[in-house]
């Protein structure tokens, strides 16, 4: 807050707090202190090195996670409300003769309890002590003088403006003025003319009003033309860019996006933006990374399936040189690792065959016959995968040109949304997140999570997770026992699944009644991925079948079973969702 804002802030808080009852003082954040005075709460937020200081209506107080201030205040009232010439303290004086400081500025801002001289407590611990806090305010006192009136505390820093300007105009020279209206930044000028001018569009201001200077004089001018706006015209001005300013719009012709009729109000109105703008920027690069991995890791795996496009050839190759070690048959063990024979598939030509010396001809073929269908079985998943992650990668790269044109949080959740519902983004967004000031909102919504919650498939009663998958209903066992539990519920036309080789939940897809498509499949294999030990692999074998050749061995541990016919999926893991 600068020196103008809080002149502005002490008239109100005169009219609003006079002779009004302080009830509590309490801290519900860290950082930030509460003083409730009569139907009045006053904000101060004491963070460096932009604090700041407001004051609102109340309705309730936080009776939780709080700690209580200075309670030897409570119920005194209110005389008046003090400011420095010059400097940005901000005193409530209370009828028991204390006085409490806002130091609304640099790295130590504090609220002090003060009393006919001396400092007695503090809100937040003094580094290094409360007497240095003390002498660094008593100074302030002797080179200054406090009021309550803001013509007077207007006057003061009109007077020490003249001072400046007379003290510079004390130099003669002209040839010595020209060199320092070449050099020197006219900025810093002004500001040591004016240090309490709103500094935040000074430079701006300089373009606008002194495009050119040939004479100290003018800049003296303009130093006074400044402090008139502010102290006699200012308008409570939150701008288009985000920032604020009390410099009113025919002298700062910047874009207003909304005038407010107090300095409180422009305050909590500019200092929420400022919140909600932060948790955007973090959010956004949250999200940009998490995108970015996605693509990396999706590219990744096409890489991985277009190298496994080789596999056909070598699936051939190994199926003939299975064929060939067949024709051996009536021969003993091989007498080397390396056979050297002739590949009568491919004109006879010369070939090295590597076999196990430990075993027959035989066994060594139905080696190649083995890597032979594994390595066709490879390629089906390959047929079948690379379209999918090919169009994954498609939907993640049109999201990030998506993502490229969000400007701000309400987008940026309902994009982060989007892309969650599609299976592209693995954490939902924070639904609160576009209201970050707003109590009521936020009570709604934490009202209506807790109703959601009642109302979810997660029943406390049932021994499993209940999701709904392109109208299909998909039950997840909770633990070992629960999966036994689910297992006898199922139906024996029901989908089983399960992460292949992994211990993990088992997955039933409600089928009796209506066979799943292969997509609905596919989402139930991610979600039995999801909930095995094999969830952070990037694709996961998932076995299936229909519940009827899934059975429990006698005195088997609790979910344990012997499965027949079952099928593989190779899925990547995702976290359960319901999927319209």
């Amino acid at each position: 807050m600068n020196y103008y804002e809080l002149i502005y802030l002490n008239k109100e808080l005169n009219v609003k707090l006079k002779s009004q009852t302080l009830y509590r003082i309490i801290s519900p954040l860290k950082n930030v202190v509460e003083l409730y005075i009569g139907e009045f709460c006053v904000r101060f937020h004491a963070i460096p090195p932009t604090p700041y200081v407001y004051i609102r209506s109340w309705n309730s107080v936080k009776k939780k996670n709080i700690i209580n201030f200075f309670p030897d205040l409570y119920g005194q009232k209110v005389e008046k409300i003090l400011s420095f010439t010059q400097e940005r303290y901000l005193g409530i004086r209370f009828s028991g003769g204390s006085t409490l400081w806002f130091e609304v500025f640099g790295s130590r801002t504090n609220l002090y309890l003060e009393a006919k001289g001396k400092f007695f407590d503090s809100f937040k611990i003094c580094h290094p002590s409360l007497k240095i806090a003390e002498q660094r305010w008593k100074k302030v006192v002797e080179q200054n003088i406090y009021s309550s009136n803001e013509t007077e505390l207007f006057d003061a820093v009109s007077q020490a403006i003249k001072k400046a300007v007379t003290d510079e105009l004390l130099i003669d020279q002209k040839d010595k003025i020209k060199k320092q209206l070449e050099t020197i930044n006219l900025k810093n000028r002004l500001c040591s003319l004016n240090p309490s001018i709103e500094k935040t569009h000074l430079e701006e201001l300089i373009l606008i009003h002194l495009p050119e200077i040939s004479d100290l004089r003018n800049l003296h001018t303009f130093a006074v033309i400044c402090h008139h706006q502010l102290a006699f015209s200012a308008e409570f001005r939150l701008l288009a860019d985000g920032s604020r300013t009390l410099f009113p719009e025919a002298f700062l012709p910047k874009q207003t996006k909304e005038t407010f009729k107090s300095i409180s109000d422009l305050i909590v109105r500019h200092s929420s933006n400022l919140q909600r703008e932060g948790r955007y920027r973090q959010l956004l690069r949250i999200s940009q990374k998490e995108l970015d991995k996605a693509i990396k890791k999706t590219t990744v795996n096409i890489k991985q399936l277009d190298k496994a496009v080789d596999n056909e050839e070598k699936a051939v190759l190994w199926e003939e040189y299975g064929h060939i070690l067949m024709t051996m048959a009536h021969k003993a063990k091989p007498d080397s690792n390396v056979l050297i024979t002739q590949n009568y598939f491919r004109n006879n030509e010369e070939i090295e065959i590597k076999v196990d010396l430990d075993k027959s001809f035989v066994e060594n073929a139905k080696q190649y016959y083995k890597k032979a269908s594994n390595a066709k079985r490879s390629m089906e998943v390959v047929e079948q995968k690379l379209p999918l992650i090919s169009r994954r990668l498609e939907s993640l790269l049109i999201g990030k040109d998506m993502l490229e044109s969000v400007n701000d949080i309400r987008e940026l959740d309902s994009w982060r949304r989007k892309m969650f519902e599609k299976g592209l983004l693995n954490n939902q967004p924070n639904q609160s997140s576009s209201y970050p000031n707003n109590a009521i909102k936020r009570r709604a919504y934490a009202t209506n999570s807790n109703k959601e919650k009642q109302n979810s498939n997660y029943f406390i009663s049932k021994p499993y997770y209940e999701f709904l998958v392109l109208g299909f209903t998909i039950w997840i066992g909770k633990n070992a026992r629960s999966n036994d539990a689910l297992l006898n519920l199922a139906h024996k036309e029901d989908i089983w699944l399960h992460a292949k080789s992994v211990s993990g939940s088992h997955v039933i897809i409600r089928a009796q009644q209506k066979k799943p498509d292969k997509s609905v499949v596919e989402i139930a294999a991610s979600f039995a991925a999801h909930k095995s030990k094999a969830k952070g692999s990037g694709w996961v074998p998932v076995i299936y079948t229909l519940k009827k050749y899934v059975r429990k061995a006698k005195n088997a541990a609790p979910g344990a079973v012997i499965v027949q016919k079952e099928q593989v999926i190779m899925v990547e893991p995702l976290e359960p969702r319901n999927t319209i």
